[in-house]
């Protein structure tokens, strides 16, 4: 892993995937995430909402239920950004004796607590960095947004509860390094997990993996949370303290979910979480510095959303077909064809598992890497696997050395329009065209070729 194969994430996703080894198990692993999920959000929702109207922790407990779960949202996908938020809700869970009105007083010390807290955290950021700003979050609510006055916040941003919680965050991402490091796979783990992502968070909006925050609208959006911040911070006396909670964890989990300024649904599975309680508050608000909240954090999510615009996906027609097929009103293979590329990729991987040999060798350019599962084999150019990551990163040389030295027998061109003309050079000098289908071509290697 990360010298073998290339993704921006942290390892913890990967291993659950290995571990479990089907879409059946690793969905099972979801469900039973979301289910300790749900029951860790419905305590926490009893505690922050008010007591007083306890149908709103049952409303609050639905949203989530139904937003984590949304096709639109990628809720069905086991995507790093639903398991990556059980462990910041386990924390401030934990913390609960230094936030809940009546527990404060006695939660004198606790430097244990707050460890295991930031440690339980900290297994959210072995999935996915973006929950970074969820803990920060946490913090800032759990130990300086309750103290009375400005002297005593700043002098929480230096206390050791403070910074026991965030170093303690920080621990098994730093372990994870270590453990890289002596299997000797450290620079790439640190590339892949730091120095990529800071690119990452800028390639979309530039085109290129060169960190410039300007250009992706990272300060601009840094501007605006530290101005929510800064509001809520003003009127927190004036809130209740579960409101607090809700609008500044949701504010800062947005922030996270924007990091990159791509269009990806499954990314608003971060603010969902916070979501979920800030829309059961708008039945209780009582002032005008609430409303006030509530329209900062609107108007920036619709201002946002209209900028990014945020992809969407059907939900009727997947439950449809389904149905459909459940009934027998069509075979498994109508069923199958009926998602995108499906067709393309099921004929073109039957095509070649008719011809390959178990020793032969595949390489597929394009974004859709489906055919490597459908024949069973490893990707054989790097381990930069889709073409948009060898585009970015400029990896074309490095793709090239590495089929030079595999030789795949087959390839296979997926009509899309990322240009390669080195490797175009080398299908015109060493392949054949075989086969094509719905625009892909499949090319075989000629004999003879050394």
């Amino acid at each position: 892993m990360y010298e073998a194969m290339f993704d921006h994430k942290p390892p913890l996703l990967y291993i659950l995937a290995g571990i479990g080894n089907t879409v059946f198990l690793f969905r099972g692993m979801l469900l039973a995430t979301m289910i300790l999920h749900t029951v860790l959000f419905y305590n926490l929702a009893k505690k922050v909402l008010p007591k007083t109207r306890p149908i709103l922790a049952n409303i609050s407990g639905l949203l989530f239920v139904i937003l984590t779960s949304l096709p639109v949202l990628e809720g069905n996908i086991a995507n790093a950004e639903l398991f990556m938020m059980v462990p910041v809700t386990a924390s401030l869970l934990l913390l609960s004796p230094f936030w809940e009105k009546g527990q404060r007083q006695k939660a004198q010390g606790g430097y244990t607590r707050i460890a295991i807290a930031g440690l339980v955290a900290g297994v959210g950021w072995l999935f996915k960095v973006p929950v970074a700003t969820d803990v920060a979050a946490v913090a800032l609510f759990v130990f300086v947004f309750g103290k009375n006055t400005w002297g005593e916040s700043l002098r929480a941003l230096l206390s050791r509860r403070f910074w026991v919680y965030l170093i303690c965050f920080a621990v098994p991402l730093l372990l994870s390094f270590g453990y890289y490091y002596l299997k000797g796979d450290g620079q790439s783990y640190l590339d892949t997990v730091l120095t990529m992502n800071l690119g990452y968070v800028s390639s979309w909006s530039t085109s290129q993996y060169s960190f410039n925050p300007f250009r992706s609208g990272l300060v601009v959006r840094a501007t605006v949370l530290m101005g929510l911040s800064l509001l809520v911070y003003l009127v927190r006396k004036k809130l209740p303290r579960g409101l607090v909670l809700a609008s500044l964890w949701f504010g800062f989990a947005f922030f996270g979910s924007l990091l990159s300024g791509r269009p990806y649904p499954h990314y608003l599975q971060e603010p969902v979480v916070p979501l979920s309680l800030l829309l059961s508050y708008l039945f209780v608000i009582e002032n005008i510095a609430g409303w006030l909240v509530v329209m900062y954090l609107a108007l920036w999510a619709g201002v946002t959303n209209r900028q990014i615009g945020f992809w969407g996906y059907p939900n009727l027609p997947i439950y449809r077909d389904f149905y459909e097929y459940t009934k027998r009103d069509i075979s498994k293979q109508q069923y199958f064809y009926r998602f995108d590329g499906a067709r393309r990729n099921y004929t073109i991987a039957e095509y070649l598992n008719q011809r390959m040999a178990p020793e032969d060798k595949l390489y597929l350019w394009g974004s859709d890497a489906t055919i490597y599962n459908l024949t069973k084999r490893l990707p054989t150019g790097g381990k930069y696997i889709v073409n948009f990551h060898v585009a970015d990163l400029h990896k074309h040389d490095y793709v090239i050395a590495n089929l030079e030295k595999s030789q795949p027998k087959h390839m296979v061109i997926l009509p899309e329009k990322t240009h390669f003309p080195e490797l175009d050079e080398m299908i015109d000098r060493e392949y054949i065209q075989v086969f094509e289908y719905e625009g892909a071509r499949v090319y075989m290697r000629i004999n003879g070729i050394k």
